[in-house]
């Protein structure tokens, strides 16, 4: 059992990423070009997504960072050992960038890494924390991807702290922060010292790739995790989104989307946004789902039961919200079937309590022990949010994996 406990929230403002003393309130929300475009992107392809970010209501519903991946920097270091932008793809210099992003109302994110001139054929930060923290303060960047690539075997942690350090010291009294998303593939465990090392979120997988294995593959991966994301530490990053992309079937969208939102996972676009359709889009700017994503309370929903056999294989997941009770009925199988959430043995809930599916935002009245949705399809979930009711006790009905 993992006990939770109500956190006092201050001057929170909703689908927004603000910065307290212990880190950001809410994770951030964005996009990066690097599932659609891995390094063939370029100043004005990066404008065009700033664009439809700002005016095609992206921003509105949160959406606020564009982050630049792998692929910017130039080959060397400048004369005065500083890292540049390649004066092909960015002939206008990265702090134009970011001043274009600022005036849009947006914020502006940055990949580096901890490596040597040999990882990926650019230079990186092993040994320049402080020059390159101090000119990322200079771009005025808002959000430091940074990686682990080539670490010369020193030790990942003492690397990641080392970058953290000096985004402390570059940032320190300046009204500037520099969201730190320390981008480890999950091999040292970085969920356990992630905020030691001045980390607001981390990474807790493998790079994520637009098919139905690997985002199946990640959600297992997240089970034991769970409760190493929240506000009061930063967040779990299970890597970015991969809506938009063809390859993958509605229903499989909106179970990633359902899971990323309910793990309070960062919400980072990867597609490109200039082809995404109409239904993906509103599934993409659903509010009810990025609300359950900002949630003031900011904790993760748990595994509380699964069933495997050959035809009805099924996990349900649920977690507290500021003002209810998020639950994911999730269909591993390839058959529809129905799925029954207990209140009590699930939620630890009793009493009158209202449905409301958050997909199809659709309110059901008139629950009283139990809730059943019907005819989930093949790797498809239900996504509901728990309105009313009492609280049994303050205990969550996690499944104890340790």
């Amino acid at each position: 059992m993992i006990t939770w406990i109500l956190i006092f929230i201050i001057a929170f403002t909703r689908f927004t990423t603000s910065q307290n003393g212990l880190g950001y309130k809410t994770p951030p929300m964005g996009w990066n070009p690097y599932n659609a475009f891995i390094n063939a992107y370029n100043e004005t392809l990066i404008k065009q997504h700033a664009d439809i970010i700002a005016n095609q209501g992206y921003l509105a519903v949160g959406y606020r960072y564009i982050n630049l991946d792998d692929g910017w920097q130039a080959s060397e270091r400048t004369k005065d050992n500083k890292l540049s932008p390649d004066s092909l793809k960015f002939p206008s210099g990265i702090k134009d960038l970011a001043d274009y992003m600022h005036k849009n109302g947006l914020l502006f994110g940055i990949f580096s890494d901890a490596g040597t001139q040999t990882c990926g054929g650019h230079p990186g930060s092993l040994d320049y924390e402080d020059t390159d923290a101090q000119t990322f303060v200079d771009w005025d960047v808002d959000y430091l991807k940074y990686d682990i690539c080539d670490e010369q075997r020193r030790p990942e942690q003492e690397l990641y702290q080392k970058m953290g350090n000096a985004l402390k010291n570059a940032t320190a009294g300046k009204n500037k922060t520099i969201f730190y998303n320390i981008c480890e593939w999950r091999t040292s465990n970085p969920w356990l010292w992630g905020p030691d090392a001045g980390g607001n979120s981390w990474r807790t997988s493998l790079d994520i790739i637009p098919f139905w294995p690997s985002i199946i593959s990640i959600i297992d991966s997240q089970v034991r995790l769970t409760e190493y994301g929240e506000s009061r530490r930063g967040w779990n990053d299970p890597d970015m989104l991969v809506l938009g992309f063809d390859r993958i079937p509605y229903e499989e969208q909106v179970t990633h989307y359902a899971f990323w939102a309910a793990m309070k996972a960062p919400l980072i676009l990867g597609c490109d946004l200039r082809k995404v359709d109409d239904k993906i889009k509103a599934l993409i700017l659903n509010k009810d789902i990025i609300s359950v994503n900002q949630d003031p309370l900011g904790l993760s929903v748990c595994q509380v039961y699964y069933r495997t056999d050959n035809k009805s294989s099924f996990d349900i997941w649920t977690g507290p919200l500021n003002d209810g009770y998020a639950a994911i009925l999730f269909n591993r199988g390839i058959e529809p079937i129905s799925i029954t959430l207990d209140f009590k043995e699930h939620c630890h809930l009793n009493g009158s309590i209202e449905v409301y599916d958050l997909v199809k935002q659709q309110t059901y009245r008139g629950y009283t022990n139990n809730y059943t949705a019907v005819d989930i399809p093949e790797h498809g979930v239900e996504f509901i949010k728990l309105i009313g009711g009492n609280r049994i006790d303050d205990n969550r009905p996690c499944l104890n994996y340790s």
